[in-house]
């Protein structure tokens, strides 16, 4: 696809506003848990059109490259302005979006040697987070939490790249972020644009998918269990494994 799509080719017609919470808009989110889709319900119309933007990128109707207009958004969503410009600058801060002055914005694209340069950064910071969740697991809340994305996670197939299943991993990462409990941290991790990396290569990411699971459920134990070496070690080998892939394509492509 060019880089230059126009958002308003991708939206429906006048006559059919977008979906903006989580229901499933395409049989591509047809496997979401009905908890995720009840509280994105409840988002303002800020956090609806990013929400929508993010389920966009993982079901098609959004790829990088594509152009967000502004003017196409207020009018596709009826909205205001205010709120779409604010759901712009939100999606720029998070990585997902270039501004672009008065023509709305650009879903970015992202390299290839981003991708795992910033696939090493999340690896570090992610063990950290493991650890960190370990040595303060008495937190019950949040360690219930924790155990609660897991069976999230469970629902869906290991190689689902639906919007519903990334929304079910980052609500796995939030919670164990948040029983963490290191404003840096967290602060730090929202700046790596996960999202793109997990979209625009999936298909490579693909040779990862089937330890998914696996990896998720030996984090949140080794976490249960106070065990800080093992949930650092459990989430560092999870990350590396996509690096590994990402990297030997590289090699591949580039012996080519």
């Amino acid at each position: 696809m060019s880089e230059h799509v126009h958002y308003e080719s991708r939206m429906t017609s006048a006559a059919q506003k977008p979906v903006l919470t989580d229901t499933p808009s395409s049989s591509a989110d047809a496997d979401q848990p009905e908890a995720s889709r009840k509280t994105l319900d409840k988002l303002s119309p800020r956090d609806r059109v990013i929400s929508d933007v993010v389920r966009g990128l993982y079901n098609g109707r959004f790829e990088p490259g594509q152009r967000l207009v502004e003017s196409q958004l207020t009018q596709d969503y009826g909205i205001s302005r205010g709120p779409v410009r604010e759901a712009l600058n939100r999606l720029a801060a998070m990585g997902l979006v270039d501004l672009m002055p008065k023509r709305g914005a650009q879903i970015r694209i992202m390299s290839l040697d981003e991708a795992i340069d910033s696939l090493i950064v999340v690896q570090g910071l992610v063990g950290i987070a493991a650890k960190l969740a370990a040595e303060r697991h008495k937190n019950a809340g949040g360690a219930q939490r924790l155990q609660a994305a897991v069976t999230d996670i469970m629902q869906f197939d290991t190689t689902s790249s639906t919007a519903g299943y990334a929304i079910a991993r980052d609500s796995f990462y939030g919670a164990l972020i948040a029983l963490a409990a290191n404003d840096a941290l967290s602060s730090a991790l929202s700046r790596i644009h996960i999202h793109l990396i997990r979209v625009e290569f999936r298909s490579i990411l693909r040779s990862v998918d089937q330890r998914r699971h696996s990896d998720y459920v030996k984090i949140a134990e080794a976490v249960a269990a106070g065990d800080a070496r093992r949930a650092e070690r459990a989430a560092r080998t999870h990350i590396g494994r996509s690096i590994a892939a990402l990297e030997d394509f590289r090699e591949d492509k580039n012996g080519s």
